[in-house]
This record gives structure tokens, sequence and C-alpha cells, in this order.
């Protein structure tokens, strides 16, 4: 369980996949990653947005994309 202060100063544990739901619909203020406190406004978070990659393609062999088991 994560420790979290949500925007209107509640504290709460919750586990990490409700952590990724609460950050990406902008729900938490702080939240303890290891041993420090992480302020939402100002350290950097993964984002769930995929950026734009402007490398080589590496999935590519021989003219055919590669994809992974799962699809992607």
């Amino acid at each position: 369980m994560i420790p979290v202060v949500y925007k209107n100063g509640k504290e709460d544990l919750v586990e990490q996949k409700f952590l990724d739901i609460l950050l990406h619909i902008g729900e938490i203020q702080e939240f303890r990653r290891g041993d420090h406190w992480v302020n939402v406004a100002e350290d950097p978070i993964r984002s769930s947005q995929q950026s734009e990659y402007s490398g080589e393609n590496r999935r590519i062999h021989n003219g055919t994309e590669l994809t992974s088991a799962m699809g992607i």
C-alpha cells in the first residue's frame, strides 16, 4: 500500500493500480516513493502518455514490422 495525500489534504493508503488512476485524474497532491515524498506538482513522475519516438524503428526486419506477443 502506498501512502498518499489527496488535493483536499486527506491522507490515505492506496494500491499501486489505484494510485495510477488517481494520478491520471489529478486527485493526488503527494505520494510516498521509497524513502521520500513526491509532490506531483513539482517532482517528475512517470507519464501515462506515450511520447512520439523520432528514432529508427528497430521492430522492422526485412520489411516486416515485428510486434510483441501482447500485440503492442
